[in-house]
């Protein structure tokens, strides 16, 4: 006798209880039903609330002159700490889908320190230095094996104006490894135009997409322009001048094709968050909005907001989506 055949139901019900990320992340890809499932609106909201996963977003700004940060989530009751953190630490890059932050710390004489952190374990090591003598334009991270924990930090600082009409600019490209502990520098930089923008994002593709970005999207229309992921693929975010807010995706990464996924004009919502920017999607059917003194999570359906009250933040000033379950990477072999 063969297995009866599972509802639609059944399956959205077991997947919501599924408490490691990377195993949710490996059912995307069993079937395009169960993909459609886990990127539902209503899916996050559920499956945190049942596995206690952390999902949501450290805010970073600069109060007195040091950075300080916070966390936010959709739901308003889980918190992570950031008292255990170095003082004067500051969020450089986050690998999102494994709950790990890498950090910099300031140290005296413009000197400074990388660290590695995971705030769900209250666990961070202290890592060797690039060469801090050139100064960061971005970095990303990502996590090549979780058990035992492996992991890469990505790093641009700019070289200079190249060519013989000095118009396009060079970023030199350092890449930390764990699994040796050590940084290495890549032979060959990345080149672009010198009004080219550079945004960094967990995946390593990421950081290097501002330029076909500008040749596909007219990117000088819009305001607010963030790099994010949405259903696993490269967003892009953007706010036009009247408040439209446009989602533009990747649609083939090997060509660099872009399609605009989604538009909303969220004008209207002035008179609940102030001068609201989007940084990305919380999932499918909800954006992330920043604004002063709160940040939001605007549903698209129904074109409601729900607001997070900043506790010792004025301004949104970077972004850092964050996700980890009950089981994190630990630092002990790092």
């Amino acid at each position: 006798m063969g297995c009866p055949e599972l509802s639609s139901d059944t399956i959205f019900q077991i997947l919501t209880k599924i408490t490691s990320l990377r195993l949710l992340d490996t059912c995307k890809v069993v079937s395009k039903e169960w993909k459609k499932m886990i990127y539902e609106p209503s899916f996050t909201p559920i499956h945190s609330d049942r596995t206690k996963t952390k999902s949501g977003y450290f805010i970073q700004d600069i109060r007195r002159n040091e950075y300080v940060s916070e966390f936010v989530s959709y739901d308003n009751d889980s918190t992570l700490p950031t008292g255990f953190l170095p003082k004067k630490a500051k969020i450089l890059a986050c690998a999102a889908n494994q709950g790990i932050l890498c950090c910099e710390k300031e140290l005296e004489k413009r000197q400074c320190r990388y660290y590695v952190c995971i705030p769900v374990t209250r666990e961070w090591r202290a890592l060797p230095n690039p060469k801090t003598r050139h100064r960061t334009t971005a970095v990303a991270m990502t996590v090549l094996r979780p058990q035992p924990l492996r992991f890469r930090i990505i790093r641009l600082s700019p070289r200079g104006l190249i060519g013989p009409e000095k118009k396009l600019f060079g970023y030199r490209i350092e890449i930390f490894d764990s699994e040796i502990r050590a940084w290495k520098e890549e032979k060959e930089d990345v080149v672009l135009p010198y009004e080219e923008f550079i945004c960094a994002n967990p995946a390593l593709h990421h950081i290097f997409i501002a330029k076909p970005v500008k040749e596909e999207i007219n990117t000088g229309v819009y305001r607010s322009k963030h790099l994010s992921e949405y259903e696993g693929k490269l967003g892009f975010t953007c706010l036009t001048e009247k408040g439209d807010m446009h989602l533009w995706i990747m649609d083939d990464i090997k060509i660099h094709s872009w399609k605009k996924e989604k538009s909303a004009n969220i004008e209207s919502l002035r008179q609940v968050l102030t001068h609201p920017s989007p940084t990305g999607f919380y999932n499918s059917g909800i954006s992330f909005l920043k604004g002063f003194y709160e940040v939001g999570f605007y549903m698209l359906q129904d074109q409601s907001v729900r607001s997070v009250k900043l506790d010792k933040l004025y301004d949104a000033r970077e972004v850092f989506r964050f996700r980890s379950d009950i089981d994190p990477a630990h630092l002990r072999l790092v």
